[in-house]
């Protein structure tokens, strides 16, 4: 069964590889794959945001020096992080979960755009496909096979719907790989065992297809740590959130009153 996985995910990344491309990338099992596959057809420019020493960064240079691929580093500082969720928030408004999230995509796509490519690249979607947040182990079953199909379901009004809006701010499109619906068919058509792992083992049958297809040993071992933690991001936010969210109101409340005046 993998390896007719490992098929369809090669076409799910030839799809979406034709002319100049840009990927997300992080040095982690989900965005290594898409790099490992994508190289056969193009020379993808691999991107990272992050803080200086953050642990995306360093597993990054790593992975995509192993993969001989073009990597472009984007070392962001407090200053400019918080410069970018509030340009975040314009484009999308939400709760500081929702918007930091967005702070690295932003910061990808405009040097992804800067290098005149057409589309971003990104791992989302594989989370729920492979069972990988330590939430999805509170529940089993059928309750837990419902939950995955309903967020899958969901996902182009979360964060596809936030990374699609970023790209787009900058005239891009972002794709999806491991949503290509075949590949999304044939995963869930598989027994929920097939795909469930541990808690100390997450995505078993994802990291399976990756040494199927070639994806360095490193980022198939890697632990996964969301974006805005690898990235060093929500750290800094933390610091900052109050004074931003009260600068984000005050400007909110004068437009009201600028429109009550009107």
């Amino acid at each position: 069964m993998a390896s007719r996985l490992s098929e369809l995910f090669v076409d799910a990344v030839k799809n979406n590889c034709q002319g100049e491309v840009a990927i997300l990338f992080s040095g982690g099992l989900d965005s290594s794959a898409i790099a490992t596959v994508a190289k056969q057809f193009t020379t993808p420019l691999l991107i990272t945001a992050g803080v200086e020493g953050s642990q995306d960064l360093e597993a990054a240079r790593k992975i995509a020096s192993e993969l001989a691929l073009p990597h472009k580093e984007v070392v962001l500082s407090e200053e400019e992080i918080v410069k970018v969720y509030k340009k975040c928030y314009k484009i999308r408004n939400g709760d500081l979960l929702k918007v930091e999230l967005m702070v690295p995509v932003f910061s990808c796509c405009r040097e992804a755009a800067r290098a005149g490519k057409w589309g971003i690249l990104t791992g989302s979607g594989a989370e729920e496909l492979f069972i990988g947040y330590n939430r999805y182990f509170r529940h089993k079953g059928k309750k837990l096979e419902k939950l995955l199909e309903k967020e899958i379901q969901n996902l182009p009004l979360g964060d596809c719907e936030a990374q699609d809006l970023v790209a787009k701010n900058f005239g891009m499109r972002a794709a999806y790989p491991f949503l290509y619906p075949p590949f999304v068919r044939e995963v869930l058509a598989m027994p929920l065992k097939e795909r469930l792992g541990t808690l100390n083992d997450k995505k078993p049958l994802l990291r399976k297809i990756a040494a199927e297809l070639g994806v360095p040993k490193d980022a198939i071992e890697r632990k996964k740590k969301a974006m805005q933690y690898g990235s060093g991001v929500h750290k800094l936010l933390l610091r900052n959130i109050r004074a931003i969210e009260e600068e984000l109101a005050a400007k909110e409340e004068l437009k009201r009153r600028k429109w009550e005046n009107r």
